[in-house]
C-alpha cells in the first residue's frame, strides 16, 4: 500500500537521496480532504480485494472465513452493530491522562473546559491514597478544538471545547505549524491571540494553495482537451 502512496505526485520521501531537488508541495495535486477520500478508496476496494502475500489471499476473503468459517474452519459469527457509532469512532482516538483542575484540562498548552468537568476538579484517586485521580480523554487529531470525556460513573461521552472560544477549528498538524511559527517570531509562550493569528496566516496559505492547485488543474485538463482537438 505504501508504493501506492509513494506514487501520488507530491509524496514526501523518506530517503534524503529521492527528497533531494523535490519540492512535494509543488508537485502535490490533491488536498488533503481529497488524498483521504482517494486513500478510503485504496484500502476498501483495492487493498482488502487483492492477494495479500502473508494471508495466500485477500484480506477480504481473510475476514470472510474468520466470520462465516469454511470446510477448515468455524466461523465465530457476525458481530452485533454497535448502536452508537459515534462512540464507536471516540473509542479509536489518541488517549489524554489529564488532572481536571478549577480551570480545566490542559493539553498541548490548550485549555479545555465544560461543566461536565465540574464534579471531578481535584479528584482523589480511590486507589492511590493521597493522590489526585487523572481523568481520561480522547481527542480527534483532525480537529482540536475540542475534547471528549467519558465520564467513569456516568459511562456516557462528553464533549469538552477548547476554554477560549476565539480559538477555531484546527488540526493537530496546523496547531503545531503555527506554534512553530511563532518560535521563529521569537515567541517562546505564545499566548491565544498570538495563536490565533498565526492560524489565520496558516489558513490564509491554505486557501491560497488551493486555488493554484485549482488553477493547475483547469490548465492541465485544457491542455487535454486542445490535444484531443488537434489528435
Amino acid at each position: 500500500m505504501l508504493h501506492d502512496i509513494h506514487a501520488l505526485p507530491g509524496t514526501t520521501f523518506s530517503s534524503i537521496k529521492d527528497k533531494e531537488g523535490y519540492d512535494p508541495d509543488k508537485h502535490s495535486a490533491m488536498t488533503k480532504g481529497e488524498f483521504e477520500d482517494w486513500l478510503m478508496t485504496l484500502i476498501c476496494k483495492i487493498y482488502h480485494a487483492r492477494r495479500h502475500s502473508a494471508l495466500g489471499m485477500s484480506p477480504l476473503r481473510k475476514w470472510e472465513i474468520g466470520i462465516f468459517g469454511n470446510a477448515e474452519s468455524k466461523g465465530v459469527g457476525m458481530p452485533a452493530r454497535p448502536a452508537d457509532h459515534h462512540s464507536v469512532l471516540l473509542d479509536f482516538l489518541p488517549i489524554f491522562d489529564r488532572l481536571v483542575r478549577p480551570t480545566g484540562v490542559a493539553i498541548d498548552r490548550l485549555t479545555y473546559y465544560a461543566e461536565a468537568l465540574r464534579p471531578w476538579i481535584n479528584a482523589e484517586d480511590a486507589d492511590a491514597r493521597g493522590k489526585k485521580r487523572k481523568m481520561t480523554f480522547r481527542r480527534d487529531p483532525r480537529d482540536i478544538s475540542v475534547l471528549w470525556f467519558r465520564d467513569p460513573v456516568i459511562k456516557s461521552y462528553f464533549k469538552i471545547p477548547v476554554a477560549n472560544q476565539a480559538i477555531p477549528c484546527m488540526s493537530i498538524w496546523e496547531h503545531r505549524a503555527a506554534r512553530a511559527k511563532l518560535r521563529e517570531a521569537g515567541y517562546a509562550q505564545p499566548n491565544d491571540s498570538q495563536l490565533i493569528a498565526a492560524l489565520d496566516e496558516l489558513h490564509a496559505k491554505e486557501e491560497a494553495s488551493k486555488a493554484t492547485t485549482k488553477s493547475k488543474r483547469r490548465a492541465a485538463q485544457n491542455r487535454k482537451e486542445h490535444g484531443k482537438a488537434h489528435a
